[in-house]
């Protein structure tokens, strides 16, 4: 095992803990609305400290960081497809990996930045929608009964939501490349 000194430990924590943000929200993107991932974070987290010493400093971070991440979303995904149930296909999965890769042309806190600027845009019900969905990451049958609700009403809710932030989105990227 290769010792690193006190300053390349500290470089090699600085670069993890400058990266979580961007770590989780991959990991996010790759496991929609599964209730599991902070586990899938922790554990990624734990892979790349106890790899520590295979990375190079001055390396790419970012890709060697975001590997794992894939590697640990994809074995949740193994053990959801062995306790029988129906996880997004690796083809899937490896699709979205490589379209988030190819957003590197735009730092995560632009796009963080414009996701919330979008969603600003919304209704206050959609907003409340999303809210719950994603960041309190319970089920749409907890939501429906909170609000009355019809689940396939917020099934159909979601689906045009969805649609909202992506338009959105791309409209504030094609103003900044615009302006770029």
């Amino acid at each position: 095992m290769y010792n690193r000194s006190p300053e390349e430990e500290k470089a090699f924590v600085d670069l993890l803990v400058s990266h979580q943000g961007m770590i989780s929200a991959y990991i996010i993107s790759l496991l929609p609305g599964a209730s599991e991932t902070e586990d899938v974070i922790q554990n990624t987290n734990e892979v790349l400290w106890s790899k520590r010493d295979t990375f190079e400093l001055g390396t790419n971070f970012k890709a060697w960081a975001l590997t794992t991440a894939r590697f640990q979303a994809m074995s949740y995904q193994s053990k959801l497809r062995s306790m029988k149930q129906t996880p997004l296909d690796d083809d899937v999965m490896n699709i979205v990996a490589a379209a988030l890769d190819d957003m590197e042309s735009q730092s995560m806190s632009d796009q963080l930045s414009d996701l919330n600027q979008c969603i600003g845009l919304l209704q206050i019900k959609d907003q409340e929608l999303v809210l719950h969905r994603y960041w309190k990451k319970s089920g749409l049958a907890d939501y429906s009964k909170a609000t009355g609700r019809s689940i396939s009403s917020l099934k159909s809710a979601l689906f045009r939501v969805r649609t909202s932030l992506r338009d959105c989105m791309e409209r504030k990227e094609q103003l900044r490349e615009e302006l770029a």
